[in-house]
């Protein structure tokens, strides 16, 4: 009786026990086929070679580049006559994908990382990386397996073996294998007096970008400029810095105009390579060896720093190191201060970017531009200082400053009798007290007995537009008093045809954004093109800023713009170094 209660209770539980498995198994199959059917769709359209794989690796699920990569039908078989795709790990002969993937896989228990491996398509090899998952689908024992073909560094490439020296996500070399080579090639160069550059690579606006766009089109986007920079040049070893940034060392010797040439056209190529529904551009900070700094640490972190100045003055620009871009990381207590001692010191000057007619080809004006001689930075241009003088109100001041240096160079010039032409002069309308502003300049130019029109001022399109209607009556007291006024970069916001027409303007000046890759981008082309006959459709005269070669110079001359100014007639000079072109 005993036995038969006791066999009888060992039976219940074990009913019991199998009861609760199936109905497990049934919940957990259950959430399995929920979870496949959530991997296909998210991950149906990715660009890696996804697939999930049955305990005798039969495939049960391809996204659309792995059905590609695999020839796989709809429904996961091999087409007829398809390309087998063979694994080469290490020294090992290569032998099928799906052979070599399971050998691999039992030789480990948990997930894992093939780093660096050939994939033999054709009898050519690809190097990627792939990962398997074996936790997420393990109830059949299948496993999720991840083909990464953006993350491709060249076959040839020595392969970084210490911890941390391959960034995972593009398979670049990582910031720590940056110190380490850097730091290995100073000591190179020392050897030989020799020098070298460095690129920071950075993708501007791009949080913007993330927000706009979401993770996985901006993860697209990093990837795609991986790619781009890895297969630029052999001679250019790239590294994945943080976020959108990229480390590139060029350990040929150039000259600073040959360097800045070779970073125009990956900027150029990269704009042109763009998605033509994203707005992408790009900005490089460049450092040299030995100038800018004598190791791997002080190179990086001055690279960041010219990085960081190139995409405060514009899209897709490009900037050296200076002493002087660390004047931005000074207090600005201390920088508020310097400033005020800098000016009853008379540490300012100007200097003049010349202005031509690019049918005549003769001088017609020059913009004045404030430096800053520091004491202990040398010589400062205005982008790094006008933004604590705007926070603290010496902007005012400095305004003052540039009028009142600008007309007595005016005066000295009369008085030498050299060629006449206009003056433009920068003006920020938000923080000049304009009523205040003009009675000084009318004594400035009774005093100096100099002609109002010789001067044109010069205010952003982003300001002029902040408030059109107060900017069309502080325009209305400058042009009473004899003054021209110009916009200045038009085409890097969104004005209206009315609101143009309500300003008294004799010229627009296009944005150097629109000019920096006019030869190669046929839309800034059209957009330059057409900016051009709507400014002359208002009545007004047309500048070109920032050109910088002959081929951008030609097409404005076709375009029928009126004037240019940049790098390829003159770079701001010196009012001794202008008076050369005036005689």
């Amino acid at each position: 009786m005993d036995i038969t209660l006791i066999m009888g209770v060992s039976l219940a539980i074990i009913l019991s026990i199998f009861f609760t498995l199936h109905i497990w198994y049934k919940k957990k199959t259950q959430i399995l086929v929920e979870e496949l059917t959530l991997f296909k769709k998210e991950k149906e359209y990715f660009s890696e070679a996804m697939m999930v794989l049955s305990e005798n690796y039969d495939v049960i699920f391809a996204n659309q580049s792995a059905k590609v990569l695999f020839s796989l039908d709809d429904k996961y078989h091999k087409l007829v006559n398809s390309t087998a795709i063979k694994l080469k790990i290490d020294t090992l002969e290569p032998a099928d994908f799906f052979e070599v993937l399971q050998k691999e896989s039992e030789k480990k228990e948990d997930s894992f990382h093939l780093q660096n491996v050939l994939l033999v398509i054709l009898g050519k090899m690809k190097q990627v990386n792939i990962y398997v998952d074996k936790s997420g689908w393990n109830l059949n024992k299948t496993i999720s397996c991840v083909i990464d073909m953006h993350a491709v560094t060249p076959t040839e490439a020595k392969i970084v073996q210490k911890d941390g020296g391959v960034d995972f996500f593009t398979g670049l070399p990582s910031q720590f294998s940056a110190l380490t080579e850097i730091n290995t090639l100073v000591m190179k160069t020392q050897k030989s007096s020799g020098s070298f550059s460095l690129f920071l690579f950075g993708i501007d606006h791009f949080s913007e970008l993330q927000t706009t766009l979401g993770l996985a089109f901006s993860n697209k986007i990093i990837k795609d400029v991986s790619e781009y920079l890895s297969n630029n040049n052999e001679d250019i070893h790239v590294y994945r810095m943080d976020c959108d940034k990229f480390l590139l060392v060029l350990e040929k010797t150039q000259s600073d105009d040959e360097t800045h040439t070779v970073a125009k056209k990956m900027i150029v190529d990269m704009k042109n390579n763009e998605d033509s529904n994203v707005h992408l551009t790009t900005s490089i900070g460049i450092v040299k060896y030995p100038e800018h700094g004598e190791n791997a640490t002080k190179l990086i972190n001055h690279v960041y720093i010219a990085l960081d100045q190139a995409q405060k003055e514009s899209e897709s620009n490009i900037a050296f190191f200076s002493t002087e871009f660390q004047a931005i990381h000074k207090d600005e207590l201390k920088m508020n201060e310097e400033i005020q001692s800098g000016l009853k010191n008379h540490e300012f000057f100007l200097y003049y970017q010349p202005m031509f007619n690019l049918k005549t080809e003769e001088m017609i004006g020059a913009e004045a531009l404030i430096r800053w001689n520091h004491p202990e930075l040398g010589l400062i241009t205005a982008d790094k200082f006008l933004e604590v003088a705007k926070k603290t109100g010496l902007i005012i001041d400095i305004g003052e400053y540039v009028f009142r240096a600008a007309i007595k160079q005016r005066k000295v010039w009369n008085d030498e009798g050299l060629k006449k032409f206009k003056i433009t002069l920068n003006l920020s309308l938000k923080e000049m007290q304009v009523d205040k502003l003009i009675q000084k300049l009318e004594t400035l130019f009774e005093d100096n007995s100099i002609d109002p029109r010789d001067f044109n001022l010069d205010i952003t399109e982003k300001s002029a537009m902040a408030n059109v209607e107060r900017t069309a009556m502080d325009f209305k007291l400058f042009k009473d008093l004899g003054l021209s006024i110009s916009l200045d970069n038009f085409g890097a916001s969104a004005s209206s045809i009315k609101h143009l027409q309500m300003l008294p303007l004799s010229m627009v000046k296009i944005d150097r954004s629109l000019i920096f890759d006019l030869y190669s981008n046929l839309d800034h082309q059209i957009t330059v093109k057409s900016l051009i006959a709507l400014i002359h459709g208002l009545g007004l005269e047309v500048v070109a800023e920032g050109v910088e070669t002959s081929k951008e110079s030609s097409l404005l001359y076709d375009f029928g713009c009126d004037h240019a100014q940049g790098y390829l007639f003159s770079k701001p000079l010196p009012a001794k170094e202008l008076e050369e072109l005036l005689r």
